[in-house]
């Protein structure tokens, strides 16, 4: 048995049960979480004591190390045990020791601090246990230990602090004090020691990107503080995880990045990156303030005097403290010259690094992804556009939706697509673009675009026709002139009359010009008329329209497409918080391609079904007649709109029916209006008014 598999395994993390995967090889013991959260690697050799205790009520292997630490994983099954005995003594020479936890729950017993736990045990039998590590404080009072306890934001559930009574015998003054032996045992390995008043070194004016701001930065054998200002953080050493160094793409500066579990809050607002920014070429002579066994600890590596680039000198200095790596750019060189790739995500730009085991991204959100947190990665055109000068990066995660980076120049294409074939990294449009050209390519930008060229020769040749006509004086006294001569010419005659509702034309709708100026209610009732015959054509026109036919609330459904069915029966599992209908119709959308033809036959099958349902439903349905009546409806709706020919009416034949009606009103209104001599003045007022009305009446 080479290597044994454990999915569903959590482990314990300030407070949290973080669940990943659990591996077991000849060499090692290795834990990943699911969602990029708490990772532990155990060399075998390292490995000392295995027990089998519960945890969070369920089996558990709680694995001692030589240097102290304890780590304790939960979730198995009680079948598991024998695999793991079995594997356990081939693999490592180290037997699994039941010890089953005392629960009587008694609240006494020995508290003591064993390598870099707190154990609280009754003869000999453990009750539980405590990480030291997870300790924030400690205060000793006369006979009582209180501790406090660092808090996971990502609990539900905290812990916030124990008391430990620690009896004293008053009577014998020489013995020593239980409690304070107590708390320096504890903050020997919390990493909680008394800073000195001199820090190892003092960063200052220092640039952070995130948390954004200028900050002075103390550096502690446990801790680093940051005084900005308008606010500080304190950062313990071990909540350190990842180291990197990167260039920027300006290659003047570089990047110098601290992966921080639990991350550093600020109100609602949580960091999970410190970033630190440093000009290339500033370098600085700084005072170590280390110990000669701290010297000796670092293998060379830090010196008591340093001098050179301040960020090689910050980058040994936290690799010494924290005992990590620190990661830089491999191989992957972009268009640019550097490991740069500039692009956006969510509309924040910033930069993307890949490098040997993932990529990084800075700076909103900062964010790295794992290699093994991958499913797949699709690289894609921007937009639909006939020139397209960038691309999307598309990563699709196997804990659940993608994360896309938008407007990365399309140089980058070919250079990532060649990185993920060497990292074996599958991409789900395996086409590389030659010249610009092929399946999945980005359009050259010597290609044409049909609307820019339209443009273009449109604004040509309106310039060659301005170029054409030249320009005259405007002369204010002739054009005076001919005005003047257009209104005597077209006095008295009808071919341009003034407009209807000026009170002062000399015209009456008969066009004669021989009758009086209209009177004050003949103006209204003009307007009126026009009124009536704006609204008349209104209404015939929405007659028109009303051929369109209604849906039937009796006709059958439609049948249900396969992917509409698979998508509500899975809508709940798809849903995460804060998703909207939009989020989840996408993801459903991206998974549904991604679902081989064997995953799609059940929906298919449904679909057939109802498929069948519908032709069966729809054949009752218009042998009952159903749909006869919406259309009968409209068609008579059709022949009533119009006149009693059966051919359309247009608009133009409504107006002309009007004024035929007009024309022949008006010899009516002319023996009305006959000589004013004749007729007395109320007479030819009465015939006046009289024509009015008729008017309105034939309207």
């Amino acid at each position: 048995m080479s290597q044994l598999e454990f999915p569903g395994v959590y482990v314990e993390d300030v407070g949290l049960l973080a669940i990943g995967t659990l591996k077991l090889t000849d060499k090692n013991l290795s834990f990943r979480g699911d969602k990029g959260g708490k990772s532990v690697t155990v060399a075998g050799s390292d490995i000392r004591k295995l027990k089998w205790q519960k945890l969070g009520n369920k089996p558990g292997l709680r694995v001692g190390c030589s240097d102290g630490a304890v780590h304790r994983f939960g979730g198995f099954k009680d079948t598991d045990l024998d695999k793991l005995k079995q594997f356990t003594d081939s693999a490592w020479s180290q037997s699994i020791e039941p010890s089953p936890l005392f629960i009587k729950g008694w609240s006494y017993g020995q508290a003591e601090v064993k390598g870099k736990n707190i154990e609280f045990n009754w003869e000999d039998k453990p009750i539980f246990e405590i990480p030291c590590t997870n300790v924030s404080n400690v205060t000793a009072n006369k006979n009582e230990a209180v501790l406090e306890f660092h808090q996971n934001d990502a609990s539900q559930i905290s812990l916030m602090e124990m008391r430990f009574h620690i009896p004293v015998d008053g009577e014998n003054e020489d013995e020593v004090d239980k409690v304070e032996e107590f708390k320096q045992a504890v903050l020997a390995f919390a990493g909680l020691e008394a800073e000195a008043e001199q820090p190892i070194c003092l960063l200052s004016d220092v640039l952070c990107t995130t948390p954004r701001g200028r900050y002075e930065i103390k550096v502690y054998p446990t801790s680093i503080a940051l005084h900005g200002k308008t606010y500080d953080y304190k950062i313990p050493i071990k909540s350190i995880n990842r180291l990197f160094l990167v260039p920027h793409k300006d290659a003047r500066s570089v990047f110098f990045v601290l992966s921080l579990n639990p991350p550093i809050r600020q109100g609602q607002t949580r960091y999970s990156y410190l970033i630190m920014d440093f000009q290339k070429d500033e370098e600085q002579e700084m005072e170590l303030a280390l110990t000669d066994e701290q010297l000796e600890s670092s293998n060379g590596t830090l010196q008591r005097t340093m001098d050179g680039p301040i960020y090689k000198i910050v980058s040994a200095l936290f690799k010494s403290l924290c005992n990590l790596k620190v990661t830089e750019p491999g191989r992957f060189v972009g268009n640019s010259g550097t490991p740069a790739v500039q692009c956006s995500h969510r509309q924040n730009a910033g930069f993307l690094y890949p490098l040997e085991k993932g990529f990084l991204f800075i700076h909103k959100p900062a964010m790295y992804i794992r290699f093994e947190d991958i499913s797949s990665c699709h690289l894609a055109r921007s937009d639909g556009g006939t020139v397209t000068r960038t691309v999307d990066f598309e990563v699709d995660l196997k804990s659940g939706g993608p994360i896309i980076f938008n407007a990365m120049d399309k140089e980058e294409n070919n250079k990532l697509f060649d990185y993920l074939n060497k990292k074996n990294i599958k991409v789900r449009n395996p086409a590389r673009v030659d010249g610009g050209r092929g399946a999945g390519a980005v359009d050259s930008d010597d290609e044409i675009d049909p609307y820019k060229a339209a443009v273009k020769a449109e604004g040509r040749a309106k310039d060659d026709s301005d170029d054409e006509s030249t320009d005259e004086d405007y002369d204010l006294d002739q054009d005076l002139k001919r005005k003047a001569k257009e209104k005597d010419s077209s006095e008295g005659s009808a071919s341009e009359p003034d407009d209807e509702y000026d009170s002062g034309s000399e015209q009456d709708s008969s066009g004669t010009g021989e009758s009086e100026p209209d009177s004050e209610e003949d103006v209204p009732a003009k307007r009126q008329k026009k009124e009536k015959r704006e609204k008349k054509e209104k209404s015939e026109k929405k007659e028109g329209k009303k051929g369109k036919k209604d849906k039937d609330p009796n006709a059958p459904k439609r049948a249900t497409s396969a992917y509409l069915l698979w998508l509500n029966a899975n809508r709940a599992s798809l849903k995460e918080e804060g998703d909207s209908v939009a989020d989840v119709a996408k993801k459903g959308g991206q998974k549904w391609k991604t679902m081989s033809a064997d995953d799609k036959k059940e929906w298919e099958a449904k679909y057939e079904k109802e498929k069948v349902r519908y032709e069966a439903e729809m054949k009752e349905y218009k042998k009952n007649g159903g749909g006869a009546s919406s259309s009968k409806g409209s068609s008579s709706a059709k022949k009533s709109s119009g006149p009693s020919s059966s051919k359309a009416v247009s608009k133009e034949f409504i107006s002309d029916s009007d004024d035929s009606d007009d024309e022949e009103e008006a010899p009516k209104k002319k023996e009305k209006k006959a000589a004013p001599k004749e007729e007395s003045e109320e007479d030819s007022d009465g015939g006046a008014s009289g024509g009015s009305d008729e008017s309105e009446d034939s309207d």
